[in-house]
């Protein structure tokens, strides 16, 4: 069977992405393991979506080769759902923080200008 270039190019492509994948896999099962207090949601979530968006594009690259049946495309679509909803959650839990952080800096000031307004 002759390799075209095409297949090469998709070859090594996909090769790249099973070590990236490898590696994020090991970088996510490392902070799972962290303490529970320690662990950085965001970042577990950012790996997820990174995991997750490697993985639609190997299956799209993979169809180039071959005209992908209705159970491949029924599990892209589960994976473009879960890749929607975590980006939006994690939209919303950034929204959360940036909230909770301009609270605290009010707080700050607030209690600075009643410091600084009371009488000796």
């Amino acid at each position: 069977m002759w390799q075209t270039d095409a297949d090469t190019n998709i070859s090594d492509c996909a090769e790249r992405i099973m070590e990236s994948i490898g590696y994020a896999l090991y970088m996510h099962r490392q902070e799972l393991g962290r303490p529970r207090r320690c662990r950085r949601l965001m970042r577990i979530a950012s790996t997820k979506l990174r995991l997750t968006n490697e993985l639609i594009w190997l299956e799209r690259c993979q169809w180039q080769l071959e005209e992908p049946d209705y159970q491949q495309w029924s599990a892209l679509n589960r994976e473009r759902e879960y890749r929607d909803i975590l980006e939006h959650n994690m939209q919303q839990q950034q929204l959360k923080q940036q909230q909770l952080r301009q609270r605290q800096l009010d707080r700050r000031r607030h209690e600075t200008c009643q410091n600084t307004a009371r009488p000796v």
